[in-house]
C-alpha cells in the first residue's frame, strides 16, 4: 500500500470518547484512507507520533474568523493551537450583505475613527464607500462583494488556512436594509427584505444564522423581527447561535438581560423550531458585590437548570464556553490606561494622558461619567465590585504591583477611581492584570454538561496584529491558547481526555452536521492533530498575548501539512464548508 502521508505510532483518540489506542494512519489525498499496522506500507511522508496524541482538528464553535481571514488568510493563531475549522459569523456580525453602509465588529481600530469619528461609544454603522477606503489603505483589505455569496466566493480564491463554517450576522443583515436608521423597530416590508438577504445567505452556502442582543444594530430589534429572520434559517435546517441579551445595549445602563436573554433566545428557538446554540454562556444571574467562588457556581448551576428545563420542553439546543473567560472576548487591554478609553483616545498617547490626569477637572469630568454608569466597560452600577477585579501586574510604580485598585484605594484612604487614576499618572504604561475570581468554577460546572463544546470568541490574527493607536489593545489570549487552556484544565483536569477531545471534534461536528469530520476513522477528512498532552501549555501572558502555545506538532488541514514539528507551515489547504449550497 502507498499514501502521501503516514502517521506512525501514536496514541489515537478517534473524537467519539472511547478509549485510545494505537494504531498508524494512512492519508491519501484529503482523506483518512486507512487505520491500522501499516508497517509494510509505503508514503511520501512518514510521521513519528511516538509519544503523542494524535486527534481529529478541533472545531471553533464560536469564532470570528470570518472578519480577519482575508487579512490573516494562513490562520497561524488557529493552526499553532489545532484548531482546522472555525465556526465564524458569530454575534450577529458577518462581512456580508453589503448594501451601501458597513458594520464594525472591532477589528477595525487601526481606522474607524478616519470613517466614524467618536470619543466614548462607537457608532458601528458607517459609509461603505469610506469604509473601503481606509480598509485598503490602512489594513490592504480589498472589499469586493455584495453578497454573502461573493463573500464566499473571494474566501475561497484566497484559499483560506482553516475550514470556514459561516453564519450570517442578523445585525449585518439588519445594517443592509436598514442603514443608519436602526435605532427603531423594522417596518414589515424591511423584515421582508431582511429574510430575502437572509435567504439568499443560507442558499449560498450559510450554515446558518447569529444574532448579537447586546450590540447596535442588532439590539434594536424586536422579538417579532427575530421570529421573521430566523423562522428563514429554521426552515432551512440551520443553527441559530445568540449571542443573548446579558447587558442590553452597551451604551448607558442598557436593560440586562442575563437569564432573561436566554429566556428570550429559547423562545425563539421555540417558536420557529430552529437549532439553538447559545453562545459563550455566562451566568445568567448578577452576583452584588462581588461574587464568591460559591455564589459564582450557584448562579451558573442556576443558569443550567433553566437549560435543562428548556431541554426537557424538546427545545434543540446546546452551547459553547470561553475556556479563559476572565478576558473573554476578542480583544486584550494591556494598559490600565485603556480602561478610560475615551479619555486616553482624546490625550492622544499614554504619557499625555497622564499629565492630563492631573488637572482636577478632568478628573471630576471622568469620575462624574464613570459613577453615572454611563461607560460600560468601566461601570460601578453594573459592576459594583470592579476594583477587586483589575490588578497592576506590571509597572514602574513598584508599590503598585500585585496589587488590585481596591487594595491601593484602602491603603490610601481613597475612592477607587482615583487611585486608578493615580496609577496611570504614576506610570501611564502600568499593565493591567485580572486576578481569577470564580471564573474557573464557573467554567468547571459547564463545561462538565454533555451538552458543553468550546468557543474561542476571536479574529484570526498573527504574532505582528495590534492596534497601533489608542486604546491600543492587542489580540486576545484565546486567539492563541485557548485551546491549549481547555486541554490543560478542562480536558485533562475535568472530563478526561477522550470526553475533552469529543467536545472540540465529533460533538460540534454532529452539531453542524459535518458528517465528514470530527472523528478519526476511515473514509473521514484528514483534519488532523498530533500533540502531546502533557506538553500542551499556553504562553500568553498579560504583557505580551501574542504567544502561540506549547506542545502541538502537527497539524493537517484537509490532509495538507500545516504545522510541521512544531513550525507552522502556512500551507493555506482550508475549505468554505457550504451547507445547503444550491
Amino acid at each position: 500500500m502507498t499514501f502521501d502521508v503516514i502517521i506512525r505510532g501514536g496514541e489515537i483518540i478517534d473524537g467519539s470518547g472511547s478509549v485510545r489506542y494505537k494504531k498508524d494512519i494512512g492519508l491519501r489525498g484529503d482523506t483518512i484512507a486507512a487505520i491500522g499496522e501499516l508497517s509494510g506500507a509505503s508514503a511520501a511522508r512518514i510521521v513519528d507520533a511516538t509519544g503523542q496524541v494524535v486527534a481529529p482538528g478541533f472545531i471553533d464553535m464560536h469564532s470570528h474568523a470570518d472578519q480577519t481571514v482575508l487579512m490573516y488568510p494562513s490562520g497561524e493563531s488557529a493552526i499553532a493551537q489545532g484548531i482546522t475549522t472555525s465556526v465564524c459569523g458569530q454575534c450577529g456580525f458577518s462581512p456580508a450583505p453589503l448594501n451601501r453602509h458597513w458594520t464594525a465588529c472591532f477589528w477595525e481600530w487601526n481606522w474607524w475613527d478616519k470613517v466614524s469619528p467618536r470619543k466614548y461609544y462607537q457608532e458601528v454603522v458607517a459609509d461603505l464607500d469610506m469604509v473601503k477606503k481606509h480598509a485598503k489603505e490602512t489594513d490592504g483589505l480589498d472589499i469586493t462583494w455584495s453578497s454573502f455569496g461573493e463573500w464566499l466566493d473571494v474566501v475561497e480564491r484566497t484559499r483560506p488556512g482553516i475550514n470556514i463554517v459561516p453564519l450570517v450576522g442578523h445585525g449585518t443583515v439588519r445594517t443592509a436594509v436598514m442603514g443608519t436608521d436602526y435605532r427603531r423597530k423594522a417596518t414589515a416590508s424591511e423584515i421582508e427584505a431582511m429574510k430575502r438577504y437572509v435567504e439568499e445567505a443560507m442558499d449560498s452556502g450559510a450554515a446558518g444564522i447569529s444574532n448579537g442582543m447586546d450590540y447596535a444594530p442588532n439590539c434594536y430589534c424586536s422579538v417579532e423581527e427575530s421570529y421573521e429572520v430566523i423562522g428563514v434559517v429554521a426552515r432551512k435546517g440551520g443553527l441559530f447561535s445568540s449571542h443573548w441579551r446579558r447587558t442590553g445595549l452597551r451604551q448607558g445602563l442598557g436593560d440586562p438581560g442575563l437569564i432573561n436573554g436566554i429566556r428570550e433566545a429559547v423562545d425563539i428557538a421555540k417558536k420557529t423550531g430552529v437549532k439553538l446554540q447559545l453562545a459563550h454562556l455566562s451566568p445568567g444571574y448578577l452576583v452584588s458585590p462581588s461574587p464568591t467562588p460559591k455564589l459564582s457556581v450557584c448562579a451558573a448551576e442556576e443558569t443550567l437548570a433553566v437549560i435543562d428545563a428548556a431541554l426537557k420542553d424538546g427545545v434543540d439546543l446546546a452551547f459553547d464556553v470561553i475556556p479563559n473567560h476572565q478576558t473573554g472576548g476578542v480583544l486584550h487591554v494591556k494598559y490600565v490606561a485603556a480602561v478610560l478609553a475615551p479619555w486616553l483616545k482624546e490625550s492622544g498617547t499614554l504619557e499625555q494622558f497622564a499629565a492630563n490626569l492631573r488637572a482636577p477637572d478632568l478628573r471630576e469630568e471622568i469620575r462624574q461619567y464613570v459613577l453615572s454608569g454611563k461607560w460600560f466597560n468601566l461601570n460601578p452600577i453594573l459592576q459594583p465590585g470592579w476594583a477587586n477585579e483589575m490588578m497592576i501586574g506590571k509597572s514602574k510604580a513598584g508599590e503598585f504591583v500585585g496589587k488590585t485598585i481596591a487594595q491601593i484605594a484602602r491603603e490610601r484612604d481613597q475612592h477607587p477611581l482615583d487611585a486608578l487614576m493615580d496609577v496611570i499618572c504614576a506610570d501611564p504604561y502600568s499593565i493591567l492584570s485580572r486576578p481569577s475570581v470564580g471564573s474557573d468554577e464557573v467554567k468547571r460546572v459547564f463545561y462538565r454538561h454533555p451538552l458543553a463544546m468550546v468557543g474561542i470568541d476571536t479574529f484570526l490574527v498573527n504574532v505582528t496584529a495590534e492596534v497601533k493607536v489608542p486604546p491600543y489593545y492587542l489580540p486576545n489570549p484565546n486567539s492563541f491558547g485557548g485551546m491549549a487552556r481547555f486541554i490543560k484544565r478542562y480536558a485533562l483536569g475535568l472530563l478526561g481526555l477522550e470526553e475533552g477531545i469529543r467536545r472540540i471534534t465529533s460533538l460540534p461536528a454532529q452539531r453542524l452536521g459535518l458528517k465528514d469530520r470530527g472523528l478519526i476513522a476511515e473514509g473521514m477528512k484528514a483534519d488532523i492533530v498530533v500533540f502531546n498532552p502533557e506538553a500542551v501549555a499556553e504562553k500568553s501572558t498579560d504583557e505580551e498575548p501574542r504567544q502561540y502555545p506549547e506542545g502541538f506538532r502537527w497539524v493537517f488541514v484537509n490532509g495538507q501539512v500545516a504545522m510541521e514539528d512544531g513550525k507552522l507551515t502556512l500551507s493555506r489547504s482550508g475549505q468554505v464548508l457550504r451547507k445547503n449550497a444550491q
